[in-house]
């Protein structure tokens, strides 16, 4: 018992964690990621419900999701890359880093090396099964190996880019057109593509131009493909 109190004394430390994509924007209160992993498996319930899925592993996975960042820390997909100067790292964050299949293979492959390290030391002393559970669910959701771990990392990019919305509400000088970019790349399930238009709707109606109806024939594709497949 002592082991599992030590284990979530430490995941504890999530809460002193911010994300820092946000912070690139100079957003003073940032979430931490305690707050991203809550909202992720509010997401994962509530849009999963519904969906041909095992929704207690579903939330399982959304809650193990971020256990690595106790050690790892909030990897950026701009870490290496940022500018020194002020004005250009500015410049530099406005859009979203489109990079090769090499290059992002090998981002991911450092990434998820450095966040297994960070797991494996962190669940090392937990009982053999939940142990064993944690570090299959993650790597589920790292590799999307599973139709839940697949949507769960997507929400995940969802979660993110409410995030930017909730932060673009406050300020609408805040970009959000990097996480729409990074969202475009990586989100292609249809229910999470509609809860994705609503937020598309939100910002439309004071900027006509922030996105194209790009969203909704992607949906309609997924929706064709599915069908196709049976599910």
């Amino acid at each position: 018992m002592k082991n599992i109190l030590n284990f979530l004394v430490e995941t504890g430390n999530l809460k002193r964690i911010k994300r820092k994509g946000i912070t690139f924007y100079c957003v003073k209160e940032a979430d931490s990621a305690v707050d991203h992993t809550f909202r992720t498996a509010m997401l994962a319930w509530i849009l999963g419900v519904n969906k041909e899925l095992n929704i207690e592993k579903t939330i399982k996975i959304a809650l193990v999701h971020n256990l690595c960042k106790v050690y790892a820390g909030d990897i950026t997909p701009y870490d290496g890359f940022l500018p020194k100067n002020k004005k250009k790292k500015d410049e530099f964050v406005k859009k979203w880093r489109r990079l090769s299949k090499p290059d992002k293979r090998k981002i991911f492959n450092e990434k998820i090396k450095k966040e297994k390290k960070s797991l494996e030391k962190l669940t090392s002393k937990l009982p053999k099964e939940i142990k064993r559970e944690i570090r299959n669910l993650w790597l589920e959701y790292e590799m999307c190996k599973t139709p839940e771990g697949k949507f769960v990392n997507q929400l995940d990019m969802a979660e993110n880019l409410l995030e930017a919305f909730e932060c673009w509400r406050n300020d609408k000088k805040f970009p959000t057109r990097p996480w729409w970019e990074h969202a475009d790349e990586v989100i292609d399930d249809p229910v999470i593509l509609e809860f994705l238009k609503e937020i598309e709707k939100e910002e439309l109606k004071y900027n006509k131009t922030v996105r194209t109806k790009r969203y909704e024939k992607k949906r309609k594709n997924q929706k064709r493909n599915d069908n196709r497949r049976g599910y």
